[in-house]
């Protein structure tokens, strides 16, 4: 029959995830997918749409479609007899490393780049990006697919971890990459300090920040400077209150003033679909942080940055007399959430066919929806290869574009899936990291990524898996990570946004939660009996000025799982959130309507 090729991309954490600004990590992760999508190509027209399985299009056109989506870096492709698997694995590797290569080129081009790298020495450092590796392995028949699958993906494995290290051809001595330490500097900036300030502006950068090529490549991806950021993320709860006690006017005219004492280059004009009834797509969103007008170099003279955190008191003064909560609030949520189960389930489906139905429902019937489904949510989608997802999201919206995804993920695979004898079918496992908006990018994946961890693997007695964790960094104070499962009743997201209406009503004392961890952790110090925990957790709820219904709903939630230790930290946990929600003038809701969560 041919045999069965693998081909895997990468590195896909470094390479996305080597970012300080939100427009890395997009850019980042639209480079490995559209170097795969060549790379899928270049197998498609060799061997035909119909043989390649990850990802499966019907036609090479079709590619287009799923790339929008996000394309996955591991590919899979029958390869009819008579057709050399080796030689087709290296055109699709050279294929990907031809795209890069060029897409720089086509970038570094126009003069006003041109200017300001060392091309060369930034073309090198680009073809020596990407990591590529193949596998195959002969294939009588589809009766042996699942067999051969198995064991081409277990050599790929081991070619992946006898990775190839060449020599470097780009090495000098100069400053290293801000991003990622590892490539030298090729970013050339003028002589004049005014102009320089002006190119590091343009860039995205602070004095003393330098980029390597692969970082110029994402800092100039044609997509990127219009995605959104952390700062848009946190000032949007803020603009919906805005918009629904009717401050617009007024948050415009302040913006213009500021604009224009921050001079032409201040860095507005961010064009993404969320944006569109805000002022950010046409100001820059920073202007609205009195912490950050030291950023651009127009406001450092002090007289001039006192006047322009003058315009920003009088607004707040204003808006607070219209009820507004005002100035902006600083959190935001990164998601990531991942597929479980998905190996079990490819292991189910025993002939390609199968695979390549499967292939195409997730990519077209999830990862295709995902965009949508975060941007209806105010957020802003950076990948979502697969059952991959990672996603910025403002914090009123977040708990619930949580849920939205793992309804959707949870259908489209119930779908797919019909008929197949599972033990249990594939879920969607969310971490979620409530971070402040300044707080480094790095940083904020990391948490994302515990809190994802946590999610499948749960703790110690935990079940596994088809959960949500959300993680809460506060700028001062301790870590806090809570795990609720999806199939839970009442879920985490109803209880967090039950527990966040009722601090916004005040029904909740804030020093409950405080007491009822003290007293969580001294139970654990000394080893109370479970019994003597509760009673005290519920002598504390009961002397609180609480409605008694209150107090009986909370008693109750002692009970469950995780007892008084997981509600005081969903308490602390719900307050962002509530904060959120109030700045947004969201409604509060009833118990009655959880299910629409």
């Amino acid at each position: 029959m041919g045999a069965l090729l693998a081909i895997s991309l990468g590195p896909v954490q470094d390479f996305i995830a080597t970012a300080r600004r939100t427009r890395d990590l997009f850019a980042g992760s639209r480079l490995l997918s559209e170097a795969a999508q060549a790379a899928a190509e270049a197998l498609a027209q060799a061997v035909g749409p119909t043989n390649l399985i990850f990802p499966a299009p019907d036609s090479v056109d079709e590619l287009g479609a799923l790339g929008e989506a996000g394309i996955a870096n591991v590919l899979l492709a029958l390869i009819p007899e008579g057709q050399d698997p080796s030689g087709l694995g290296q055109r699709a590797v050279e294929a990907a490393r031809a795209y890069l290569v060029n897409k720089a080129q086509e970038l570094f081009a126009p003069k006003e780049r041109a200017l300001h790298v060392e091309r060369e020495a930034a073309l090198a450092q680009v073809k020596d990006l990407l990591e590529g590796y193949y596998a195959y392995v002969p294939l009588a028949s589809e009766a042996d697919y699942p067999q051969a699958r198995g064991r081409l993906m277990a050599l790929l494995a081991a070619r992946k971890n006898t990775r190839d290290f060449a020599p470097v051809s780009w090495g000098k001595e100069a400053f290293k990459s801000s991003l990622d330490g590892a490539r030298e500097s090729v970013l050339l900036l003028p002589d004049d300090p005014k102009e320089a300030d002006r190119v590091r502006l343009k860039l995205g950068l602070r004095r003393g920040e330098y980029l390597s090529g692969p970082d110029l490549l994402k800092r100039w991806w044609p997509t990127a400077h219009g995605f959104v950021s952390t700062t848009h993320m946190a000032v949007l709860p803020f603009w919906e209150g805005v918009k629904a006690k009717g401050g617009e006017a007024w948050v415009r005219e302040a913006l213009e003033r500021l604009a224009a004492m921050a001079g032409k280059e201040d860095g507005a004009s961010t064009r993404h679909p969320i944006l569109e009834d805000t002022p950010f797509g046409q100001y820059d969103v920073r202007l609205l942080y009195e912490s950050r007008l030291e950023e651009f170099p127009a406001l450092e003279d002090p007289k001039r940055l006192e006047e322009a955190k003058e315009v920003l008191r009088r607004l707040w003064g204003k808006l607070r007399q219209k009820g507004i909560q005002a100035p902006p609030g600083s959190y935001y949520a990164l998601l990531h959430a991942d597929g479980d189960r998905m190996g079990e389930a490819l292991d189910r489906l025993g002939h390609p066919q199968a695979h390549r139905a499967f292939s195409r429902a997730l990519a077209l019937g999830f990862a295709r929806e995902v965009k949508g489904i975060v941007e209806a949510h105010g957020g802003g989608l950076v990948y979502s290869g697969g059952d991959d997802v990672l996603a910025l999201l403002p914090l009123h919206t977040a708990l619930r574009a949580a849920w939205a995804l793992a309804q959707r993920f949870q259908k489209v695979m119930g779908e797919a899936l019909e008929g197949v004898r599972l033990e249990q079918p594939p879920t969607l496992s969310v971490g979620l990291a409530v971070v402040h908006h300044l707080e480094p990018l790095q940083d904020a994946l990391d948490l994302a990524r515990r809190a994802e961890k946590l999610a499948k693997e749960g703790r110690e007695g935990e079940e596994k898996r088809n959960a949500l964790a959300v993680a809460y960094s506060p700028r001062a104070g301790s870590e806090l990570m809570v795990r609720g499962r999806w199939d839970e009743v009442p879920r985490l997201t109803q209880r967090l946004l039950r527990l966040a209406d009722l601090l916004r009503l005040g029904e909740v004392p804030a020093r409950v939660a405080y007491e009822l961890r003290e007293l969580a952790q001294e139970g654990e110090a000394l080893r109370l009996p479970q019994e003597a925990l509760m009673a005290e957790a519920r002598r504390i709820l009961w002397r609180k000025e609480m409605k008694r219904g209150h107090k009986e709903e909370l008693a109750q939630w002692l009970s469950g799982k995780g007892g008084v230790g997981r509600l005081a930290d969903e308490l602390l946990l719900a307050r962002p959130f509530a904060e959120a929600l109030e700045q947004a003038a969201a409604p509060t809701e009833n118990r009655e309507v959880w299910d629409a969560h």
